[in-house]
């Protein structure tokens, strides 16, 4: 692709969400369960809380330093399944009842992500590898009407750094030009979270021998 080359964000297409198993420590990764894909979502919104710290000097702008420590995410959704939901908020049903405690407490871990569909076939994806429920709830019941219809329902996320390296976010774009042979399926088929992790699943892909033989033919 060249850098005169516009493609357009088509729309939404399945989200993502893998438990964290294991929490992540400064010296150790995160391990995450069976990834649940969910063609649920309607719309997506994230807010980030970017900051900028200014430093002068001679009485010039010597530097200027950005930041950003989460992203609050907004989404907007069909359903999600009542067992996912359980686990996002840590609750254990009691023959079919779970309860709500005013109690501080750490709720789980999770990866988030998310697919995007990009004019001409293109494919975007991001994964937050740690991911909170918020406890900003969101939720509206209505009675019934004559004309049925389905309403959407929110779940507010808030997506931080992990301890380990620092990372938020991890973003694939199917066409920047270092994504050639390198599908969209591989960035979805584990939570990305370190950037010597993504690069030893493509070289693992790419020594994989139906992708040898492919690589030949060409």
């Amino acid at each position: 692709m060249g850098k005169q080359d516009i493609f357009y964000f088509e729309g939404l297409d399945d989200i993502l969400i893998a438990m964290m198993t294991v929490n992540e420590t400064i010296s150790t990764p995160p391990q995450y369960g069976e990834i649940t894909r969910l063609p649920i979502a309607t719309k997506l919104a994230i807010k980030g809380n970017g900051s900028e710290l200014e430093k002068w000097a001679s009485s010039k702008m010597f530097r200027r330093v950005s930041r950003e420590t989460k992203h609050e995410i907004g989404l907007d959704h069909v359903g999600i399944p009542i067992e996912v939901m359980d686990e996002l908020k840590g609750l254990i049903s009691k023959a079919g009842v779970t309860f709500g405690k005013n109690s501080a407490r750490e709720l789980p871990y999770f990866a988030f992500g998310f697919i995007g569909n990009i004019e001409n076939g293109g494919k975007k994806a991001v994964w937050y590898p740690k991911t909170q429920l918020s406890n900003v709830i969101d939720e509206e019941y209505t009675t019934a009407e004559e004309e049925t219809k389905i309403d959407d329902v929110t779940a507010n996320l808030v997506a931080t750094g992990l301890n380990n390296n620092n990372i938020m976010y991890a973003s694939y774009d199917s066409n920047r030009d270092s994504a050639v042979d390198v599908p969209v399926d591989l960035f979805i088929s584990t939570p990305i979270f370190d950037e010597k992790q993504w690069e030893k699943l493509v070289n693992e892909s790419k020594s994989l021998p139906e992708n040898k033989s492919k690589k030949e033919s060409e």
